[in-house]
């Protein structure tokens, strides 16, 4: 009776008895870059959402959006954003690296390495902030130029 049992639960084909060891091997490698790729994306989306809070708690997007719609200029806001962002970016880019510094040094007290540092950042990014505005525009202008001459090119090739 067992004989006959085990003869019917094998085929006639030992392939489809055998495992594939590799292919298994790929599809867990697929199915864990998938999940690494997911956990990635979720990390990031976390990170966006945590930045632009923080951007809305510092006043920086509202400055921006109100200069925008009191100027009408959509231009004008993004300059706005830019130059707040550097300015409040560098300034505490510029106190940690002089704290850092200080630290190392023994220069100056805490407190006045970090407000040298905050001094520092808050008028090189003001700077900094300028210069960028300045380069986005051109570049944006640079950009709107080359894609109306390519718009008129292909309005030519089609007549």
């Amino acid at each position: 009776m067992s004989h006959q049992l085990l003869f019917q639960l094998q085929s006639g084909n030992p392939e489809d008895e055998e495992f594939n060891l590799f292919l298994f091997a790929i599809l867990m490698t697929g199915v864990i870059m998938v999940c690494l790729c997911f956990i990635v994306a979720l990390i990031l989306i976390a990170l966006a959402i945590v930045v632009i809070l923080g951007l809305i708690g510092i006043g920086a997007l509202s400055a921006s959006v109100i200069v925008g719609l009191s100027q009408k200029s959509l231009t004008k806001g993004f300059k706005t954003f830019v130059i707040v962002f550097s300015t409040l970016t560098s300034g505490v880019i510029a106190a940690f690296g002089f704290w850092g510094i200080n630290s190392i040094t023994h220069w100056w007290s805490t407190k006045m390495a970090l407000l040298t540092g905050l001094g520092i950042g808050l008028v090189g990014g003001f700077a900094i902030g300028f210069i960028i505005a300045y380069l986005i525009r051109k570049l944006s202008n640079f950009i709107k130029l080359k894609l109306e001459k390519r718009k008129r090119l292909r309005e030519k090739t089609v007549e």
